[in-house]
């Protein structure tokens, strides 16, 4: 099975200083990877390239085999890739499901007439659902976001 995130050779210099090395790594639908080493080694520096955040000196950044090194940390976030930081960044008096719901809505950029809204909120409404399912959250979807374990606050940014 071909990866759903993968980068190449992916490398940053800031100026003299080689913060990310030529790292190469895929990531694959239903598994759990760890980035893991000590302070300093350049694990966030790699999770801001890949989400956008910072642009590579050189090496690429692939999702579903297409090339998106040219791409933003806006545009990433359009095609599915975002990053959770240490802080929980909800919406904590919103149910857990209208958390999902306005970032599927945002995603959208779709003018629209009345009858459209209407259908696009069932849509945002049922995509929401989705997401939720996939995290395992389906369960709180009422829930205020306030009210949610740390470990489940986590899940809801995934889902987000």
């Amino acid at each position: 099975m071909p990866p759903v995130l993968e980068t190449r050779d992916l490398t940053i210099r800031f100026g003299g200083h080689v913060a990310v090395d030529a790292v190469s790594c895929a990531f694959h639908a239903g598994t759990l990877t760890a980035i893991v080493g000590p302070n300093g080694a350049g694990k966030t520096t790699y999770f801001n390239l890949m989400s956008g955040q910072l642009a590579a000196t050189s090496g690429q950044t692939l999702l579903d085999g297409d090339d998106i090194s040219s791409l933003g940390a806006a545009g990433r976030a359009r095609r599915g890739i975002g990053r959770a930081f240490q802080i929980t960044n909800l919406f904590p008096n919103l149910s857990v499901a209208e958390n999902v719901r306005l970032a599927v809505q945002a995603s959208g950029h779709k003018a629209a007439s009345l009858f459209s809204l209407w259908s696009s909120h069932r849509d945002w409404i049922d995509k929401a659902d989705h997401y939720l399912a996939l995290v395992n959250l389906s369960g709180v979807r009422d829930t205020l976001a306030a009210a949610l374990p740390h470990g489940d606050k986590r899940k809801l940014e995934v889902a987000i």
